[in-house]
């Protein structure tokens, strides 16, 4: 991550194609990915969803930078949806076996049903921008949630989510172009 990190700063700093000069360049850059342009960005939004250790708001940031605040929020609301269902189920399937190869059986139980007591607090993560949350999808995933309750709440949290930090993205492209 830092590797990549540095060749996009580098990129940048020396802006061998004059991406970065002014808007329209680097919109036109954009533009000729035609339709891969969102299916790639969706798709990084749910990689950075399921591989945890990839921060969350740089490709969700991106989006509104690149997309603008309508559809970079339609695109993040997306690949943060599609991401937290990979990990929801991969949870849910596999969750148990591999967590129970670190702790023991019971306290394993006993957190599930922690989760299970106080989900409506946990819930509410999902409206709050400022917190990672793929691993209270994964707890949730091991928990004994319903999916129809867990995707409603979520669903409507990644609305809030999506809308605040794309459109910090435009924020930022705006002053970084004008």
């Amino acid at each position: 991550m830092v590797l990549l990190l540095a060749i996009l700063w580098a990129f940048v700093e020396k802006d061998q194609l004059g991406l970065f000069g002014d808007k329209e360049s680097f919109q036109i850059f954009i533009n000729n990915f035609g339709v891969w342009g969102p299916v790639i960005i969706i798709g990084v939004i749910v990689l950075e969803v399921v591989v945890a250790p990839i921060p969350g708001f740089v490709p969700a940031i991106s989006a509104g930078f690149i997309f603008g605040p309508i559809w970079g929020s339609v695109y993040n609301y997306i690949g943060n949806i599609i991401g937290t269902l990979i990990v929801f189920f991969l949870a849910r399937r596999y969750g148990k076996f591999l967590v129970a190869k670190f702790i023991r059986k019971d306290r394993l139980e006993r957190y599930c049903k922690a989760i299970t007591r106080h989900e409506n607090y946990l819930l509410v993560f999902y409206f709050l921008p400022i917190l990672p949350i793929d691993i209270i999808t994964a707890a949730f995933g091991l928990s004994h949630i319903k999916i129809k309750k867990f995707f409603l709440f979520s669903s409507l949290g990644f609305i809030i989510y999506s809308i605040i930090i794309t459109n910090f993205g435009d924020y930022l492209a705006r002053i970084w172009f004008f």
